[in-house]
């Protein structure tokens, strides 16, 4: 078994928002979601992190978002090629019992 560079692995975690990103990537998985219903399924947890989360996935490039200019605009999330490289990760943890 090789070693695993901790820092890089601690890095990558950060990039993710910890456990709120691996949510939140869950809960895109191959869907675009409006942020309000995103929220609202989500609304067990603390929104203020999930807010958090989901800028830090955009600005790592894990998310994509799209933006209706409208009054209140609606703001859309979607999975990015980056944030696809995680699925496997995301579809073992589903998996595990």
């Amino acid at each position: 078994m090789h070693s695993v560079n901790e820092d890089k692995v601690i890095s990558n975690i950060n990039q993710l928002g910890h456990n709120y990103g691996l949510i939140v990537l869950a809960k895109l998985s191959n869907v675009e979601r409006e942020e309000r219903d995103l929220f609202s399924e989500l609304v067990s947890y603390d929104q203020q992190k999930i807010k958090q989360s989901l800028e830090l996935l955009v600005e790592n490039e894990f998310l994509l978002v799209r933006i209706e200019e409208i009054m209140p605009p609606n703001i859309y999330y979607s999975i990015s090629e980056k944030g696809e490289q995680l699925s496997p990760f995301i579809k073992q943890l589903e998996q595990m019992k």
